[in-house]
């Protein structure tokens, strides 16, 4: 078994290591409410906006607006639906009116609301603290907001939280689906640093090492603490969140999503912009996100099987969709956003002779690549017992997203984001 490590000293590692992180201070505790009250008392201005939903509000609404209250500050709350709330610009931009006056806010929620606050923040150029209230994602963390425009979700880059705070009690009453989707969401990490490296090897796209950094030491953590997930161990859920909270770091550190998400993100922003679009059902991010881990972890073990002396990089252009085909596939899944979705494609999209370069010298560097991504990549049926061990789906048909839409993710995901991935990879290889 691995050492256990006190809960938040990889935390504290991270920031001892990584001075003038903008996010100045990341606490999980159960005295997260008055740490909270207290860090406004010492950094943030007399009057604050809570933003949180019907939900949110009830979990944890209560200890942070006192908390406020007792230090001293002016209080006004934008509540939100209890049903499902998309973080849309217009919906942010609600929330940067209803903040207008005060000179701070406070997101008491998880993903849709943080989104919406830092949104909102970034707009009026005032900090943002966060009370989180489930362990379901990492951008807590982050330096993007990921806000639906014109039904198209974009990730854009928005000012971080001041501080984010949590209450491992809190946390761990969450819905279990939502502590299980954070899981997911942290293993995707896994397939999405292959992703990154792969990409920087083969189309020399940017790159840092030092942002996989704040992984060290945390994955065993959640490997072994999955099972209790589940069981609503507060403990438990504290890890999962402060593992989610290091990948939220390690992208601010990055500049860029990249270092945890890759081409089974791709797939869930798929399924979520079909629903925007045309009203489809779609899941939790983290557990769209995990069923996609799961496949892209596939696709990887089926690209470092391949036998280099066996890939003819002439066959396998010959193979490849033409423009017309792409074009075609992109204006009947997107409709009024095609152009937007076209734009991306042919940011990373090669003709014949740079696309075979590209096969030959992954033909030629396979073991290199392997090597290389072996440092990040777990087995695909690791990460499916950990989730399920979490309490989370690990298949298709086990997500509340049409199985439709998710076998047409598979193969048309590539395409709606410049970003190389595991799909790009595996598409030009021909394997399936």
């Amino acid at each position: 078994m691995t050492e256990k490590i006190p809960s938040g000293a990889l935390l504290a590692r991270a920031y001892a290591e990584t001075p003038g992180l903008p996010i100045e201070v990341c606490h999980i505790g159960p005295d997260a409410a008055q740490s909270l009250a207290d860090f406004a008392r010492a950094k943030c201005g007399a009057t604050c906006l809570v933003v949180s939903d019907e939900n949110t509000r009830e979990a944890a609404g209560a200890p942070v607006l006192e908390t406020l209250a007792r230090g001293g500050k002016n209080i006004s709350e934008k509540v939100l639906g209890g049903g499902h709330v998309d973080a849309t610009e217009e919906l942010g931009d609600e929330v940067a009116e209803a903040g207008a006056s005060s000179d701070f806010l406070v997101a008491v929620g998880a993903g849709t609301i943080c989104d919406l606050a830092k949104h909102a923040g970034t707009k009026l150029n005032r900090p943002v603290l966060a009370f989180a209230t489930a362990a379901s994602m990492n951008g807590y963390t982050s330096g993007i907001t990921a806000v639906k425009v014109n039904g198209l979700k974009r990730t854009t880059p928005c000012t971080p939280a001041l501080g984010v705070f949590a209450d491992p009690a809190v946390i761990a009453a969450a819905p279990h689906r939502m502590i299980a989707a954070g899981v997911a969401d942290f293993l995707s990490k896994c397939s999405a640093g292959a992703d990154w490296r792969t990409a920087n090897f083969l189309r020399g796209e940017y790159y840092d090492e030092n942002a996989l950094r704040f992984y060290e030491g945390i994955l065993d953590q959640v490997l072994e603490s999955a099972g209790r997930v589940g069981q609503g161990d507060p403990e438990a859920a504290g890890i999962v969140l402060e593992a989610l909270l290091l990948s939220g770091l390690s992208m601010l550190v990055a500049g860029s999503s990249a270092p945890a998400s890759g081409g089974e993100h791709l797939i869930s922003h798929y399924i979520d912009m079909k629903q925007a679009l045309y009203g489809t059902s779609n899941d939790l991010h983290g557990v769209q996100v995990g069923v996609a881990t799961i496949h892209c972890l596939r696709l990887w073990e089926k690209v470092l099987a391949l036998n280099p002396m066996t890939i003819d990089p002439d066959a396998l252009v010959a193979v490849q969709p033409t423009d017309e085909q792409v074009q075609t596939w992109i204006e009947a899944d997107w409709g009024p956003v095609a152009g937007e979705v076209l734009a991306q494609w042919r940011q990373k999209s090669l003709p014949g002779d740079l696309l075979r370069a590209e096969i030959m010298r992954f033909r030629d560097h396979l073991p290199q690549i392997a090597d290389a991504v072996r440092r990040d990549l777990l087995p695909a049926t690791l990460v499916a017992d950990t989730i399920r061990n979490a309490g989370g789906p690990i298949t298709p048909d086990e997500m509340d997203a049409p199985l439709d839409e998710y076998n047409k993710a598979l193969k048309f995901a590539r395409y709606i984001r410049s970003r190389f991935t595991i799909l790009d990879l595996a598409a030009e290889l021909g394997v399936e």
